[in-house]
C-alpha cells in the first residue's frame, strides 16, 4: 500500500524580488559626500553673513558722514557773520571756552569752536576720518584733508569728508573704493 502523503501543506513565504534580504545602511562614501556638501553650504552661508555685516557697517558710516556734514552746515548757518568772514578755516580749529559759557564769544571764536567740535565728532565716529570746509566750485576732488583741492571760486561752501571704509588703515581714493562725501550749499 502506498504511503499516504501528509495532507498538511507547508506554507512558504512569498519571495520579494528586487529587495535585498539584508539592508546594509549608508556607506562611508555617502556620509562623506553628504558632509562635504553640507560644509560647502555652511561656508557659503558664513560668507554671505560676513558680506552683510560689512555692508551694514559701511551703511552706518555713510549715515554718520551725512549727519556730520549737515551738522557743520547748520552750525555755519547759525553763524552767518563768521561764515561770511571766512572764519571757518579748518587749520584754525580750536576749542574756545568762552563759547560754552554765558559770556559768549565772537563770530570768529564760534567758528573755531564749531570746527574743533566737528573734528572731534569726525574722529569719534569715523575710522581715520578727516573733514574740510571751503569755497569750491569743484566739490568732488581732493584726496584728503591734507589735499582738499579747494579753488575758492564761487559763492558756495563745500564740506568734504574722507574716511577709511574698509578699515585697512588707509584711505584709498580709487574708483572702486571711494570714501569721500561732499555737499555743496549756500548760506
Amino acid at each position: 500500500m502506498p504511503v499516504a502523503m501528509n495532507s498538511v501543506r507547508t506554507m512558504q513565504r512569498p519571495r520579494n524580488f528586487g529587495v535585498p534580504r539584508r539592508q546594509a545602511g549608508f556607506t562611508l562614501i555617502e556620509v562623506l559626500v553628504s558632509a562635504l556638501l553640507l560644509s560647502i553650504g555652511l561656508i557659503g552661508l558664513a560668507g554671505l553673513q560676513a558680506a552683510a555685516l560689512m555692508n551694514n557697517q559701511s551703511s552706518f558710516m555713510r549715515s554718520q558722514v551725512t549727519a556730520l556734514a549737515y551738522d557743520l552746515a547748520d552750525r555755519m548757518r547759525a553763524n552767518v557773520p563768521g561764515a561770511n568772514a571766512n572764519a571757518y578755516v579748518p587749520a584754525n580749529a580750536a576749542f574756545v571756552a568762552a563759547c560754552t559759557s554765558t559770556a559768549g564769544c565772537t563770530a570768529q571764536q564760534l567758528a573755531q569752536n564749531d570746527l574743533a567740535e566737528w573734528n572731534a565728532e569726525i574722529n569719534a565716529y569715523l575710522p581715520m576720518g578727516q573733514g574740510w570746509v571751503c569755497i569750491d566750485s569743484t566739490p568732488n576732488d581732493g584726496t584728503s584733508a591734507l589735499d582738499p583741492q579747494c579753488d575758492g571760486v564761487g559763492t558756495q561752501f563745500t564740506i568734504k569728508i574722507w574716511w577709511d571704509d574698509n578699515r585697512d588703515g588707509a584711505i584709498n581714493m580709487t574708483l572702486v573704493n571711494t570714501e569721500r562725501f561732499s555737499i555743496t550749499y549756500q548760506l
